[in-house]
């Protein structure tokens, strides 16, 4: 009887701390006390409204993100399963919330993406190392809802620039000459020409990611975000 109860009481402390390790493992906002990284802020909802952001219970944008504004990097703790919360102005309700895992000393982006039940919050890590080669680096960002799920990204003379950027994913970095850009965002599927982008101005040495998403009227929109 006491080896039976012994074996009892061993059962019920591995379930304890199998249940406890469970609970650990899914617990929210774990901040590294010691670790920094950087966030950047972007409202890519056309029809949110101003938006203010918080991360792991810390307000970083107190509020007045308009669409397709952007924030400066800002410095933060970092940490695991860190809750982000996009907040209308003069509210405490949620519009769109995420979570995000990083590392210290990285960068990242987050979009405030879509409307109503597709509303998300998108996060992509920013390669910041910039050319030295007199090229600009860049990178394509699908955020669309009403674009096909999946398109090519073509250059003004048709060459292919990427193949393949789906929906709520980021393309790698390409590099292109500096000056006036333009782009052709095509539908992979379909082939057809969903519209014609161009930006002026683009500089040697700097790092951007030009993002699609819809405007307010269900019109695919293309912008840009300088990182340096």
């Amino acid at each position: 009887m006491k080896t039976i109860s012994i074996y009892k009481s061993l059962f019920a402390g591995l379930a304890f701390m199998i249940i406890a390790g469970g609970l650990s493992s899914c617990k929210k906002n774990t901040i590294d006390a010691s670790g920094q990284f950087n966030i950047k802020v972007v409202n890519a909802s056309a029809t949110a409204g101003p938006q203010s952001f918080t991360l792991a219970n810390s307000v970083l944008v107190s509020g007045g993100l308009n669409f397709t504004d952007v924030s400066a990097y800002i410095n933060a703790p970092s940490g695991k399963n860190m809750v982000m919360e996009f907040k209308p102005d003069g509210t405490n309700s949620d519009y769109a919330t995420g979570s995000l895992y990083t590392a210290n000393g990285v960068s990242f982006t987050v979009y405030l993406v879509g409307k109503g039940s597709s509303a998300r919050v998108k996060a992509f890590q920013d390669d910041l190392g910039a050319s030295n080669d007199g090229k600009v680096k860049i990178k394509f960002i699908h955020l669309s809802d009403n674009a096909p799920s999946d398109v090519v990204i073509k250059n003004s003379t048709g060459s292919t620039l990427v193949n393949d950027v789906s929906r709520n994913i980021a393309s790698g970095y390409i590099y292109v000459d500096p000056g006036t850009f333009s782009v052709q965002l095509i539908g992979l599927v379909s082939g057809k020409n969903l519209g014609t982008f161009s930006f002026n101005d683009l500089q040697a040495g700097k790092i951007y990611s030009l993002y699609f998403t819809d405007d307010a009227n269900g019109l695919l929109v293309m912008n840009e975000i300088l990182h340096n």
